[in-house]
């Protein structure tokens, strides 16, 4: 998977999905759950959500 295909943080992922922040973030549990989401680690500890654009598009497939 190429670089461009990621995508960093809530704000990333709604857009690629054209929902709302706050919607995405209401899906997390389910996004985690279903390996459209995953955290790694950033400066000081702080975790960062990101998503495979693959990932994501699966994902919403499955939700209808």
């Amino acid at each position: 998977m190429g670089e461009n295909n990621l995508l960093v943080g809530w704000k990333q992922i709604a857009r690629f999905l054209a929902v709302s922040e706050r919607a995405v973030r209401g899906r997390r549990k389910d996004l985690l759950a279903r390996g459209g989401i995953f955290y790694r680690r950033g400066r000081l500890g702080k975790r960062i959500v990101c998503a495979w654009q693959e990932d994501i598009r699966r994902w919403a497939r499955e939700q209808g």
